[in-house]
């Protein structure tokens, strides 16, 4: 890593910090709503990954691994001594990348909308849209990228924000952030994280459905599963105020006991 991840921090007293990572195509924007409804002592911060947001730019794709050891620079950084990272969807993967090489500084892990790796199928179409992204621009796969994330959720001015930022971000940017995901699998790294976990399905995501979540679920030693009703693909920004409170329980309930 060359540059600190572009961050936004919403200062706390807890012993523990929040480290929420974007889903693909996304940047610490999605969080906002989340941060507000944050209304708890554990200082939060949020980051553009490196090809997205204001965040660097790579010259080559960026596996999970990657992210994970831009993550630990920017924990670093901001003085956090213990952080639960928060993913969603590939954030999910890259925040348990993060956990499993950071054991020591991290007190339990979030995982919104994940998978084991990226499926035969979606790879198939991550790699199709790469290459159309590239050649055509966003505007090529708008807005069927959108509508399948979306699925069950109000056409409202949160939607209309996430179709605008999605459609304004650099393409080739964008497209080696799909190409650093093609073979992403972090099965391994599930299987060796110790820290509490929760993961967290949408019952209307068709992209990352639910069994996938289970499957991760199934391979993590200490983890709760639980399944929000109403969200689809990208939970956080869908349902903040429910996310916040899953979070918040698990906490109290899992993290913070333990917390010395």
């Amino acid at each position: 890593m060359t540059d600190l991840l572009h961050h936004v921090v919403r200062p706390g007293s807890g012993k523990v910090g929040l480290l929420l990572v974007h889903a693909l195509g996304a940047d610490h924007r999605m969080w906002d709503d989340f941060i507000a409804a944050w209304d708890r002592p554990e200082p939060v911060v949020a980051c553009d990954l490196r090809n997205a947001g204001v965040s660097a730019r790579s010259s080559v794709p960026l596996a999970p691994a990657d992210h994970a050891a831009d993550l630990e620079a920017l924990r670093l950084a901001c003085g956090l001594e213990r952080v639960v990272p928060v993913g969603c969807a590939i954030g999910a993967m890259i925040a348990a990348a993060y956990a499993a090489r950071h054991p020591e500084t991290t007190a339990g892990l979030v995982l919104t909308n994940p998978a084991l790796r990226t499926v035969p199928t979606a790879r198939a179409m991550l790699a199709e849209r790469a290459e159309t992204v590239r050649r055509e621009g966003l505007a090529a796969v708008m807005p069927g990228a959108a509508e399948r994330a979306f699925v069950a959720q109000p056409r409202d001015a949160r939607y209309a924000r996430w179709v605008e930022r999605f459609s304004a971000q650099d393409a080739e940017a964008y497209a080696l952030s799909i190409l650093g995901v093609l073979d992403a699998d972090v099965s391994e790294d599930l299987r060796s994280l110790q820290c509490p976990s929760l993961v967290i399905a949408g019952a209307h995501d068709v992209l990352l459905p639910p069994d996938l979540a289970r499957d991760v679920h199934a391979l993590i030693p200490r983890a709760r599963f639980a399944l929000d009703p109403d969200a689809a693909h990208f939970l956080p920004y869908q349902n903040p105020q429910g996310l916040r409170d899953l979070v918040a329980d698990f906490l109290d309930a899992d993290v913070l006991p333990g917390t010395p």
